[in-house]
């Protein structure tokens, strides 16, 4: 369905279209947009009353974070929702700054491990996070994402999420975080002849493989993922170069992207992918 003032954007003459009317809930925001962002995300909202997507393509520094929130605060029309932000490593923080600057009575979360076990930035599952003295700092409420995917004694797990959180939600997950895993193995070889018989080797050099003073055996890898920097000075490349030991294994099943799970139990979600800002 679209709003009423939907229509009525869509009636003026394109030739003044910055004269159009505005949704009501932009004079919401704690940021008031420009004109030309204003128009993009009517134009956003509007795209989303015929189509499940719609994208926003433009340089550094235009406010496409701006637009994006603007848009889904509009679409809403007022009722609480949750929206997911896939953003790229840097701006996890920045994404969640923006939220609390530009949306009224927003909560916002920080999806730091899809699974159970602590994240490589030290935290894990889904946590709250709070703007103190302009940081973004961890506090309020906590969770998992198998938690959140339990009705328990709740009719649904969304009706069971709207009592815990009935305010209006912004996920922010990064975008390496999100990707899809895969399983991986080593790729090191054991020198069957030559000067380093029975020594682990390095199959793009053929040559036994050195950390620090140390040469790496068998048992030093494991579950470790192990690299080399190839140098000319070995004297069999003439450029140096990176090696990774290890690559995807295609033998073991494809393991689904965290992001496509959480689509799957939060189908009604507005879905953010920032490429850039």
């Amino acid at each position: 369905m679209v709003p009423s003032w939907a229509s009525e954007f869509s009636s003026v003459p394109a030739a003044s279209w910055f004269e159009r009317p505005v949704a009501p809930q932009l004079r919401q925001l704690k940021r008031q947009p420009f004109p030309a962002q204003s128009l993009a995300i009517m134009g956003i909202v509007k795209r989303w009353a015929q189509a499940r997507c719609a994208a926003a393509v433009a340089e550094c520094g235009t406010g496409k974070t701006l637009i994006s929130l603007g848009s889904v605060f509009s679409h809403a029309e007022g009722r609480p929702f949750t929206a997911l932000a896939m953003v790229p490593p840097q701006l996890v923080e920045k994404w969640a700054r923006e939220c609390f600057l530009t949306l009224p009575g927003v909560r916002v979360f920080l999806i730091d491990g899809v699974r159970n076990g602590v994240g490589s930035n030290g935290f894990t599952g889904v946590n709250e996070v709070r703007f103190r003295n302009g940081r973004i700092v961890r506090e309020g409420f906590r969770t998992s994402l198998s938690d959140m995917r339990l009705a328990k004694s709740h009719r649904s797990a969304r009706a069971r999420w709207r009592i815990q959180v009935p305010a209006p939600a912004v996920f922010v997950v990064s975008r390496e975080r999100a990707k899809l895993g895969y399983y991986w193995r080593h790729v090191i070889r054991t020198a069957a002849s030559g000067p380093f018989l029975g020594s682990v080797v390095n199959p793009d050099t053929g040559r036994s493989i050195v950390s620090g003073d140390d040469q790496l055996r068998r048992a030093d890898f494991r579950k470790v993922r192990h690299a080399e920097v190839v140098s000319p000075e070995t004297g069999s490349h003439r450029s140096q170069f990176y090696s990774p030991l290890w690559q995807a294994d295609n033998q073991k099943i494809q393991r689904m992207a965290p992001i496509e799970f959480i689509g799957r139990y939060v189908p009604a979600a507005f879905c953010i992918t920032s490429l850039c800002a």
